[in-house]
């Protein structure tokens, strides 16, 4: 099919290819957190003249059809019965799952064959598969032999390393970039460890993936001095996110007036709690549980800096859309957080576990007003400069579609 040659069916707009999305993680609903960046992503595609079709297993509260924002997204079930799904529900996602649950381990096998039969359908009817993350590429892969659809794949983080750390994740990583057309990671650090696996230099690309403007960005209400000050947390309560370290540092009398946002869940969620009253921080820690996405933009422009600690990431939305609320970031420097910050300018990065460097990160900027505006507005101002936007993103797979499609007829 031709790219540029679009098609009008009765009742459609003109659509230039369908587009079969296979991910483990996506909204369930509008205000639901899960992969909300691949839905936003996926939103600003469709703007540009694509029809979109999500797949993802059940997350364990909906199974079957729904349309999200224009988007028909299918939600299929793997084990029965459902309240029994666990490789796919909880913050942390399947590693984390299948690393805590005999459950889910029994479930992985199920949930790939439904997935596969599932895509094989829906692939039919579609110009191009694009799969999320090593579990979703390893089906697309295996419906892109079936189907002869081409097959494009974003590694997000987790998949990548283990790729790289581990044989067998290794030898079904260079399986799948073997029959995809192209390999769009979503980090210099994740492009790098999939050129090792040897990729050849014409199936990369690396796209910016980009951040609501619309929905986040700076309050315009000048910040109050003299109070406490906010520090926000987003992510899974799993132990790679490193939000005990966080609680570490944050154990320091010099940090007493500092009062810590918590915004996730996830199975390690009864245990930080535990350690947080231990240390004495039970009474300035709000632990907020899982929020819409507009009540964390909303919750961005009441605090004062964003920490994310983590041991293990790939592109963090949450730097992003920090910077865009014009806050300042406390991050460690893995994956593909160096690239999305100018350090000592936008954000204090230090080498994850480290909770002393943590601890001087986090005590510079609480002690200094004036260097949180100056370093929030720095944030702010990169983004803009550097264009990060999902319909800048969505631009550039515009064209990595346009050439895989255009690869395929030759």
């Amino acid at each position: 099919m031709n790219i540029h040659a679009v098609t009008k069916l009765p009742g459609e707009h003109l659509i230039k290819a369908r587009i079969l999305v296979l991910t483990t993680s996506y909204p369930t609903h509008e205000a639901d957190p899960s992969g909300v960046f691949i839905a936003k992503l996926l939103q600003a595609i469709r703007k540009r003249g694509y029809s979109i079709g999500v797949l993802a297993p059940s997350d364990g509260t909906f199974r079957g059809k729904r349309s999200l924002e224009g988007i028909e997204t299918t939600r299929f079930g793997y084990f029965w019965p459902r309240s029994l799904e666990r490789l796919t529900r909880s913050g942390g996602g399947i590693p984390e799952n299948l690393r805590g649950s005999l459950l889910a381990k029994i479930q992985l096998l199920p949930m790939m064959l439904v997935f596969l039969l599932r895509g094989i359908r829906q692939a039919l009817h579609s110009d191009v598969i694009y799969a999320n993350w090593l579990g979703a590429g390893i089906v697309g892969a295996a419906t892109s032999i079936l189907t002869r659809k081409p097959l494009v794949v974003s590694f997000r983080g987790d998949d990548g390393y283990l790729a790289r750390d581990r044989w067998v994740w290794r030898v079904l990583a260079r399986w799948v970039i073997g029959r995809a057309a192209t390999i769009a990671p979503v980090s210099r650090e994740l492009l790098e460890i999939i050129r090792e696996l040897g990729v050849p230099e014409r199936k990369c690309h690396l796209p910016r993936f980009g951040v609501d403007t619309g929905m986040f960005y700076p309050s315009k209400r000048p910040a109050i001095t003299g109070k406490e000050v906010r520090l926000l947390f987003v992510g899974s309560l799993i132990e790679r996110k490193g939000l005990h370290d966080l609680l570490q540092a944050l154990s320091d009398p010099a940090l007493a007036g500092v009062r810590l946002l918590v915004v996730g869940e996830g199975i390690q969620g009864p245990l930080l709690m535990e350690l947080s009253e231990k240390l004495g921080l039970s009474k300035r820690t709000q632990w907020l549980g899982v929020q819409s996405p507009v009540a964390v933009a909303q919750l961005m422009r009441s605090v004062d800096l964003l920490s994310l600690p983590s041991y293990m990431e790939g592109r963090p939305n949450v730097v992003n859309e920090a910077m865009a609320s014009g806050l300042p970031v406390v991050a460690t420097r893995i994956g593909g957080i160096p690239d999305m910050v100018r350090e000592g300018e936008t954000a204090y990065l230090f080498e994850p576990g480290n909770i002393e460097e943590l601890r001087q990160c986090l005590l510079t900027l609480v002690r200094d007003a004036d260097l949180r505006r100056r370093m929030g507005r720095a944030g702010h101002a990169l983004l803009i400069q550097t264009g990060v936007s999902w319909d800048a993103t969505a631009a550039e797979f515009d064209n990595i579609f346009a050439k895989t499609l255009e690869g395929q007829k030759t």
